[in-house]
């Protein structure tokens, strides 16, 4: 595997985790079920929906990337 293909793969697995992250945020899930103020809980649920943006953004570039260096790679063709 080359090493743009690693680093492509790599991006993606940071992006798929900052997103997930901020899917199970704790501290937003925490304030929702305990009931804590609405605006508080509000504050907990954007950021936690930037952390996904954020994430997605990530994953999108590291996908983009790994496309890119997949499509130079020329293909053998066999004889």
């Amino acid at each position: 595997m080359p090493d743009n293909e690693r680093e492509s793969k790599n991006l993606m697995k940071l992006g798929a985790g900052f997103a997930l992250f901020g899917l199970v945020c704790p501290i937003f899930w925490l304030s929702l079920v305990s009931g804590a103020p609405k605006s508080e809980t509000w504050v907990y649920g954007i950021h936690s929906g930037i952390f996904v943006l954020i994430g997605l953004a990530i994953l999108g570039k590291g996908w983009y990337d790994l496309r890119r260096v997949r499509a130079a790679i020329p293909v053998k063709t066999p004889e």
